[in-house]
């Protein structure tokens, strides 16, 4: 038996962003715009937006406070700015840092309690929120169609999820062509968190038969597409590609979860602020490796759709590849990091990716892990 969530509503294609308006009129009159500090300004998808809303008669208020690496009091922040905007309505404009933001803000508005509150099921969310509208612009975190958000607390040095079936879209509009503006780190760095979480949600001990058929088929279109949307932005066939890919992998992660892969990569990006995407690529081949035994044929599926031999190590090896195609960084200790802070990074790894790796994995074997990427 299997359960699947998934937002009310997903609207997928070239151009399906001009029909922002349309769709935000059907939940409110009063918008709280939720994006990044440039990225959505100077590529012009901020100002359309605002044309596409205003052309409905909806008023907005921008709040473009949105970081990297997101954090919960910029949540509460987002909170406050609701309440005394008295917005009816949140849109969320962004890569996944947006989108996490905006729908724990559309969710928390309703609920007491700070966004820390909420993190690793600590305090549960009750009550349903304001009405949320996810438009990502990057083709990666899928977060666009999960139900939760990933936020660090940073007066405790912890980076975990907020997690509620409350907190899905109403309505994802999932148009390709906002991903042409982005640069080939963001779309090399983005497309191997994809690709990570794919694979993670293919071999997850909670996966089902709908996650696999999703997974594999994203796997085959990131695999295939992300090196032509890295090396030509413009390539729309590729971006559509990659961003089917990686909406997929947002419905497959949703209901198989993930694995030690995402359990080490947010702590190392608590602690380092390493860009999660280029730290999921580091972390891929060596977590792939110390679950190969328990998960031959899966990987053997992988490496075939890969278009290499079904050969389980095939796997592993066109994910290399991949990401030296895509000019990452191959090591941990090219930001810096040394031997003697990985425990800490093992210490603080915990949650569901790594109840549901397929390997159970101690402290000792993340350590080893980590020794390995590093």
């Amino acid at each position: 038996m299997f359960e699947l969530r998934y937002p009310s509503r997903l609207i997928f294609g070239n151009g399906c962003f001009n029909r922002l308006g349309e769709m935000a009129a059907e939940f409110g009159r009063r918008a709280l715009l939720v994006t990044g500090r440039r990225a959505m300004r100077e590529s012009g998808t901020l100002d359309k937006a605002l044309k596409l809303l205003r052309e409905f008669n909806i008023e907005v208020v921008v709040f473009d406070r949105v970081e990297p690496e997101p954090s919960t009091d910029t949540v509460d922040e987002g909170v406050r700015v609701v309440r005394a905007e008295r917005c009816d309505l949140v849109v969320g404009i962004g890569g996944g840092s947006a989108m996490d933001v905006a729908k724990a803000i559309a969710c928390l508005v309703r609920n007491e309690g700070s966004a820390s509150e909420y993190q690793q099921g600590m305090r549960k969310i009750e009550r349903e929120g304001l009405p949320f509208i996810a438009v990502p612009t990057t083709a990666g975190t899928g977060a666009e169609v999960t139900k939760n958000a990933v936020l660090i607390d940073r007066s405790r040095g912890v980076k975990a999820s907020i997690r509620s079936p409350l907190m899905l879209a109403k309505i994802a509009l999932i148009d390709p062509l906002l991903t042409v503006s982005a640069p080939p780190r963001v779309t090399a760095g983005s497309g191997m968190d994809a690709l990570t979480q794919a694979i993670e949600s293919y071999v997850s001990l909670a996966s089902n038969p709908v996650s696999d058929a999703l997974a594999i088929r994203a796997i085959k279109y990131i695999y295939n597409f992300l090196p032509r949307a890295f090396e030509s932005g413009d390539d729309i066939e590729a971006r559509e590609k990659v961003m089917l890919g990686s909406f997929m992998t947002g419905l497959s992660f949703a209901n198989a979860s993930l694995g030690a892969v995402h359990g080490l990569a947010h702590p190392i990006g608590a602690h380092f602020g390493i860009p999660h995407g280029i730290a999921c690529a580091i972390l891929l081949p060596h977590v792939m490796r110390f679950n190969l035994d328990v998960r031959k044929e899966k990987y053997a599926e992988i490496a075939a759709t890969m278009g290499a031999e079904p050969v389980p190590e095939m796997a592993i090896e066109r994910v290399k590849e991949l990401s030296l195609r895509l000019e990452l960084p191959q090591r941990l200790s090219h930001f810096g990091i040394e031997k003697g802070e990985l425990e800490k990074v093992a210490r603080d790894a915990r949650g569901s990716s790594l109840n549901n790796n397929p390997r159970p994995a101690t402290r000792e074997d993340l350590i080893e892990i980590l020794h390995a990427a590093l």
